[in-house]
């Protein structure tokens, strides 16, 4: 990392603490809604089917407890793309007009962002731990992460192009629709198909399904498909930023 980059790096993370509200979002909203969430649910039995096409016999409760994290994350880091990247345009537009390259100005907010991704995926494993416990923590906390960084990556670009508003009501509607409707296995026949599958956060989902209630992994389509997904939200999301921050744009 060159001295450009440390020093926007650090001057970004220094504004973002003058921000105690956002720490505190990121903190106190996971705890809130994923405990809630989870000790809300009945225990009722519930058959679901896992990547590789085996099925298994859980309760409600625990599917709960398995995509809670993930929707807190999702809304989370959506949120903060959309604000993070959007406020800071202004300040990083100085940085390019003092001699800064676009892409000098871009990455050390992209390291806030996920940064703040980490956060809050960090406080929604804890939060969880509380009340529920996957098969496998690793495979867990991945496709949580990955499902981070999709949504950071959504809320990125829908700020550049959409503005605040309009990037908070897209995040919302594709978590809700997406995460807590179409790929919940506490609807329907507890297998995703059909639209659920060509949301962005599809292939994450599943591989925290997999994580949660399998004993092997199985959903290595799935986790190829995730991966797929978030390097093309982190390729438009450069170009546009990179294509915003031009000189010749202010």
């Amino acid at each position: 990392m060159n001295t450009r980059i440390a020093t926007a790096t650090r001057l970004g993370f220094r504004e973002q603490a003058r921000r105690p509200l956002l720490l505190v979002l990121l903190v106190a909203v996971p705890f809130f809604f994923i405990t809630k969430a989870i000790a809300s649910t009945r225990p009722l039995p519930r058959r679901i089917g896992l990547p590789g096409g085996h099925e298994v016999l859980t309760t409600m409760r625990d599917i709960h407890g398995a995509l809670m994290a993930a929707i807190a994350v999702a809304f989370l880091a959506g949120l903060c793309g959309a604000f993070i990247v959007r406020s800071a345009r202004q300040a990083d537009l100085r940085l390019v007009v003092a001699g800064f390259r676009p892409v000098e100005a871009l990455l050390p907010r992209m390291l806030i962002l996920s940064a703040a991704t980490f956060v809050v995926l960090g406080v929604s494993l804890a939060v969880t731990a509380l009340s529920f416990t996957p098969h496998s923590w690793l495979i867990f906390a991945a496709g949580t992460l990955l499902v981070g960084l999709t949504y950071a990556c959504i809320g990125a670009l829908a700020g550049a192009l959409l503005g605040q508003l309009g990037a908070t009501y897209l995040v919302f509607f594709l978590g809700m629709l997406g995460l807590g409707i179409l790929q919940n296995p506490m609807f329907g026949t507890g297998t995703p198909t059909g639209a659920a599958v060509i949301f962005p956060d599809y292939g994450a989902v599943r591989v925290i399904v997999d994580g949660s209630f399998s004993s092997s992994f199985s959903a290595w389509a799935q986790l190829a498909l995730a991966l797929g997904w978030l390097g093309v939200l982190v390729a438009a999301t450069t170009l546009v930023l990179r294509h915003m921050l031009r000189p010749s744009s202010t």
